[in-house]
């Protein structure tokens, strides 16, 4: 499936979602007091992509070869939130079986996977300890808004990226880290506003209008695996299609769509708070970082 009701996934799963290990300088400009506008998905595949020539660069000069992977095309990566609400995503890719299936194969197709596993076995400990650095690598950890820690260890080419594009390790894992998991603070509480559960009631009322009985948006992602499965790859594919515009359509008709988006920014809002100084930190690294990948991918891409 596709990235799809990513905020309520997260917190039933109680994942911890690490970012890329990078960092800013102490010595740059203040830090703003708010942060500034979230990137958007075609500038977050930009930092990526970025970050990866400069790995290719690394890579090369320590003399094995490394071939900086683009990232997939921002439109198909659209799919996220409480609920599908982008119809024509939804009539082109369904859930994202169609994306899933391009993942798998870039991640089957792999030039620097295939060209790892190809190596002997000292070649390839060299390789890997290039790319991610030995066992005197910098350790790091975190402690999340949740209580939990975090730690991971910092070094070869990825972490030489990383920092040619946000500057100190530390400080960018410590923002990031504490950013990206901030959703188990608030989304259980949110889904339980009564707002949210009207909104939701709206939506299946809806989706039973249009013959799709289904009383949330997580019961199709339980309920689509079995269903296609027992379907030819034609008439799944207009299954899923099928569903997907009738979700999305229904987020949109019901307000379904609009009153999870109000709500996320009002809890996040709320939830983010105490870590103001973090998240205006992490704001102006990667716009700061932005500007340099820019000038990376039009010199190395």
């Amino acid at each position: 499936m596709g990235r799809r009701r990513v905020l309520i996934a997260l917190v039933a799963m109680a994942a911890i979602t690490i970012g890329g290990l990078a960092g800013c300088s102490e010595e740059r400009a203040p830090e703003p007091t708010v942060p500034a506008r979230e990137l958007t998905g075609p500038e977050q595949a930009r930092l990526g992509y970025a970050e990866e020539l400069l790995v290719q660069r690394c890579m090369e000069r320590k003399g094995f070869r490394y071939r900086a992977q683009r990232p997939l095309e921002g439109v198909e990566l659209q799919n996220s939130g409480f609920v599908l609400d982008d119809v024509e995503w939804a009539r082109a890719h369904g859930y994202g079986s169609d994306v899933g299936r391009k993942v798998e194969a870039a991640r089957r197709d792999d030039p620097n996977r295939l060209y790892a596993e190809g190596l002997s076995g000292a070649r390839l400990a060299q390789y890997r300890a290039a790319l991610l650095g030995g066992p005197d690598s910098r350790k790091l950890s975190v402690d999340l808004p949740t209580g939990q820690r975090v730690t991971a260890e910092l070094g070869g080419c990825q972490a030489q990226a990383g920092k040619e594009l946000y500057g100190d390790p530390e400080t960018w894992f410590r923002v990031d880290t504490i950013a990206v998991n901030l959703l188990p603070l608030y989304v259980p509480q949110l889904v339980k506003d009564e707002r949210f559960a009207d909104a939701v009631d709206a939506w299946a009322r809806c989706m039973r209008g249009k013959g799709h009985d289904y009383a949330d948006p997580n019961e199709i992602d339980a309920a689509l695996p079995a269903l296609l499965k027992k379907q030819s790859p034609a008439a799944a594919r207009t299954t899923e299609v099928r569903l997907a515009v009738a979700e999305a359509t229904c987020a949109h008709s019901s307000g379904l769509a609009a009153t999870g988006e109000r709500l996320e920014r009002e809890y996040r809002l709320r939830a983010s708070k105490p870590y103001a100084s973090e998240l205006a930190t992490r704001s102006r690294l990667q716009h700061t970082a932005l500007a340099q990948a820019g000038e990376i991918v039009g010199s190395l891409g």
